[in-house]
């Protein structure tokens, strides 16, 4: 159970992995019981996961913005991306929980874009996915 757990916060938090790789997933400027944030709530926000980690980072407008962090219950990092007016920009990357890369890639206005290489835990690689600039998948 506390794996299933986990799973669906790392997918919630962290943009694509497994079967749902090649399809966009919208940023999330929710709060921690889902609900979006008010704008006079810009400035530094942490954000608690239902596993028991954590997001942080800036909220302007109420939209992200800048870099976010995603921490595991235990501290280590999770994932680390960009986002620009609450949608992701630029590299990404989503770690194991054993500090090795899931999976890394780049997003262009909030749409996965170019190459994004997944790895199983012991940091081997598993594939590779080639999006284009509207996120379609082109191999």
């Amino acid at each position: 159970m506390h794996r299933l757990l986990l799973l669906a916060a790392l997918l919630t938090a962290c943009g694509p992995a497994g079967p749902d790789a090649g399809k966009p997933v919208p940023a999330d400027t929710t709060d921690s019981v889902g609900r979006p944030p008010a704008s006079g709530q810009d400035g530094r926000k942490v954000i608690r996961l239902p596993d028991g980690g954590r997001m942080e980072g800036r909220l302007r407008k109420g939209k992200r913005t800048g870099p976010w962090t995603s921490y595991f219950p235990n501290g280590m990092v999770r994932s680390r991306s960009t986002y620009i007016q609450g949608l992701e920009e630029g590299h990404t990357v989503v770690y194991h929980e054993n500090g090795k890369p899931l999976y890394t890639g780049s997003y262009l206005h909030g749409m996965p874009y170019g190459e994004w290489i997944y790895y199983d835990p012991n940091g081997t690689e598993l594939k590779r996915v080639v999006h284009d600039s509207t996120g379609a998948v082109v191999r």
